[in-house]
């Protein structure tokens, strides 16, 4: 039996970090891109919102984190612009910290909860490390608790931001909420040059965009004649040509959605999937370059923590924002 329908509003703690729902609470008027006050089993934290309240059934996909406490206000907003402030500080401390103790790691960034009891630093290292002498001493340095968290490759790069060789901002910094499990197959069926220094991302990993157009590759290629595939061209009625078929395809065009067929006499034409009679269904957009974590990621970052009644684990450890709140 279904749970009955709740309504939600959809959150980002982080500016292309995952969407979180939650309850919202007594507060009413919400506007897309208001930085709320959210509370969860593990404390306060700030949130914008993206997806207003509903009770659609396509956004309750994982039951609420927690609920709304109220639009963030001006004294709000100023200790959110602190806390940015000091961690830009505490990743120089952190990082000097770790020189000093000739850690092999390098410090990506800070983050401070809204209610200052927390500091979480980034990480990243090409080993696994004991690191616990090091946490307590930064714990020390900044009369908090500290949690290190170890990023991989391309969580590194969404934390530490860049331009792509598209000329634009990186996706996983401004809106890829999660990563798609990427494989050199994705640009074999679309097709492209298999030149890894071209197909490689700033992450040093395959790039996100691979997944972006797959589907319709595979909608259209699907549904088109495959290269070396005989016929008659649809101006041959009834085979007037006299022969088993007057066009072999030697090639496709997804992008124009048609064909290239030699002619039995020895010319070429194009001929697209309408004159075939073909006809494509449309990709959902929702679909578009969903998929999982890799195995090279860490999704335990934000974790999700359920309300006091609704399954929440006393070991649960509290997700956090990462570098780039807006």
């Amino acid at each position: 039996m279904s749970a009955p329908a709740r309504t939600v509003v959809g959150a980002r703690v982080q500016q292309a970090g995952r969407m979180y729902f939650f309850d919202p609470g007594e507060t009413r008027d919400l506007a897309v891109g208001d930085v709320v006050i959210v509370e969860t089993a593990l404390g306060l934290d700030a949130a914008r919102v993206h997806i207003l309240p509903t009770d659609s059934p396509l956004v309750q996909v994982d039951a609420p984190l927690g609920r709304v406490l109220r639009r963030a206000t001006a004294t709000d907003k100023f200790l959110l612009a602190k806390h940015e402030r000091l961690e830009e500080d505490a990743r120089r401390i952190a990082a000097e910290m770790a020189t000093m103790r000739d850690l092999p790691i390098r410090i990506l960034g800070c983050d401070w909860s809204f209610d200052g009891a927390a500091l979480t630093v980034f990480y990243a290292s090409n080993e696994r490390l004991e690191l616990g002498a090091y946490a307590d001493e930064l714990g020390a340095r900044f009369s908090t608790h500290v949690d290190l968290r170890r990023m991989g490759a391309r969580d590194e790069t969404k934390v530490t931001g860049g331009v792509g060789t598209c000329g634009r901002e990186l996706c996983c910094a401004t809106w890829l909420d999660r990563f798609s499990n990427i494989s050199i197959r994705m640009a074999k069926e679309q097709d492209l040059p298999l030149n890894l220094s071209k197909l490689t991302g700033v992450c040093g990993r395959l790039k996100c965009c691979l997944i972006y157009e797959l589907e319709t590759y595979q909608e259209v290629k699907g549904k088109l004649p495959k290269e070396g595939d005989i016929f008659h061209m649809p101006s041959c009625v009834g085979g007037q040509c006299g022969t088993a078929g007057c066009a072999q395809v030697q090639g496709a065009s997804v992008t124009k959605e048609a064909v290239i067929v030699g002619l039995a006499d020895g010319g070429r034409a194009q001929v697209t999937a309408a004159e075939l009679g073909v006809s494509f269904d449309p990709v959902p957009a929702h679909t578009k370059g969903v998929g999982a974590y890799g195995a090279d990621e860490i999704p335990r970052q934000e974790r999700a923590t359920a309300m006091p009644g609704e399954g929440a684990g006393g070991g649960q450890r509290r997700r956090r924002r990462r570098r780039g709140r807006r």
